[in-house]
């Protein structure tokens, strides 16, 4: 088993951490962009640095699914306005904690972020402008051999789907992925030591604290599932934002990859085939719908998972069965795929009232809402209709109710 996991490993080392030629067209992509920023810069008369950040500059970006991100750093907060006027003219607004720019150079995103250049970071008042410590941490931890690591594991958190903390995803992020891989010392060290994970855990890798309990109280309350300390910001946890359903999926995955290796679990899927297979073999009803991603990304998508929330609130109150419900966040569409075990074949279902011990006049006023009433052992029960003749159709009404566009925007 050892043997085989070893094998599967060096395949994905082999398959996804980047060759040379790859390296070189993205370095030459990254080189451009800068270039063209310093001469923005240089022109407009704009006092600002430029330093490559992300998994870019920490070179732990998967083979051909590179991304570059630069940060322009600048004096002051009023300053970062200025970034509008130092990008290429084909590059769109992205809203994040500021206002950023995003756009494509040779197939190449690229995303161009603002910082404001800081002294102390306990007067940081924007988080992002203490991202700059993260590349630096991360490139002096980092050898060869563990970079590698954290490109595969990168890959396998992709291929199982809890990858990536925007407020949409809630997985994962690349620095906590980074982290994890420097505290445990490898991706096998931290496959097993995940068999000892527990809820609320807590790791602090750069010692700051001296028990659990004194992490949290620095921090305060947390909802997420498990606390890692950023070594270069104690009083932050970089998994503040990962729920609890990524949380056990990576849990499960690594387990799952220790007692069955199989390279399949580093390797993307297609969920949309996979679910119509799954729907088919269980004779379930599988519903399918498209969203188009509107802008800003971040904000529209966690717009939308509100959304789909009121949307299986009203099907449950409806008693309709959901098997499952999956999203796959495309790059300009997301998809729904929800999946009904069963609907209701009656036309009105039970609903339970008091006890028959409850003093007469109570019951009177009970009685007097709901006439027809009967008796399950010692309650009172009442029918109440669903008012849907087809339910097949309310369905499909309900998901153009909830997750069209406009129905999204309006939150």
């Amino acid at each position: 088993m050892v043997s085989k996991l070893n094998n599967i490993i060096n395949r994905a080392y082999r398959e996804f951490v980047p060759k040379k030629a790859n390296e070189l067209k993205v370095t030459k992509i990254a080189d451009k962009i800068r270039s063209y920023l310093d001469s923005s810069l240089k022109r407009l008369g704009i006092s600002a640095e430029i330093e490559f950040g992300g998994s870019y500059a920490k070179n732990t970006w998967i083979n051909k699914e590179s991304d570059i991100d630069i940060f322009v750093i600048f004096n002051s907060e009023a300053e970062t306005k200025l970034l509008k006027r130092l990008v290429p003219k084909s590059f769109m607004e992205a809203h994040g904690s500021r206002l950023y720019f995003r756009g494509k150079i040779s197939g190449i995103t690229i995303e161009v972020v603002p910082l404001v250049k800081f002294t102390d970071r306990s007067k940081v008042e924007n988080s992002i402008d203490l991202s700059i410590l993260h590349e630096r941490y991360i490139r002096d931890k980092l050898s060869d051999n563990l970079r590698k690591d954290v490109i595969i594991l990168k890959r396998f958190c992709k291929a199982n789907d809890c990858y990536g903390s925007e407020t949409y995803k809630h997985g994962f992020s690349g620095y906590a992925l980074e982290l994890l891989v420097i505290n445990y010392g490898g991706f096998v060290p931290l496959l097993k030591a995940v068999d000892y994970w527990y809820q609320d855990m807590v790791i602090d890798i750069g010692g700051h604290y001296n028990s659990e309990a004194q992490a949290r109280s620095a921090i305060g309350k947390q909802e997420a599932p498990m606390v890692l300390i950023d070594p270069t910001n104690p009083k932050r946890n970089i998994c503040g934002s990962l729920n609890q359903d990524n949380f056990v999926k990576f849990i499960f995955a690594c387990k799952r990859l220790l007692v069955f290796p199989s390279f399949s679990m580093f390797q993307n899927h297609d969920m949309e085939k996979e679910i119509k297979n799954l729907s088919k073999a269980r004779r379930s009803k599988l519903f399918i719908y498209e969203t188009k991603i509107l802008e800003p990304r971040d904000t529209f998508l966690s717009k939308y998972n509100k959304a789909l929330d009121r949307l299986l609130r009203e099907l449950s109150a409806n008693d309709v069965e959901i098997y499952s419900c999956n999203v796959d966040y495309g790059t300009s569409k997301a998809k729904l795929f929800l999946e009904i075990k069963n609907i209701p074949s009656t036309a009105a279902r039970p609903v339970s009232g008091p006890k028959v011990w409850l003093e007469s006049k109570k019951l009177g006023d009970f009685l007097k809402v709901h006439n027809e009433v009967y008796l399950r052992g010692d309650s009172l029960y009442y029918d109440k209709k669903y008012g849907i003749k087809n339910f097949n159709i309310a369905i499909k009404t309900s998901i153009v109710k909830y997750m069209s566009e406009k129905a999204v925007l309006k939150i």
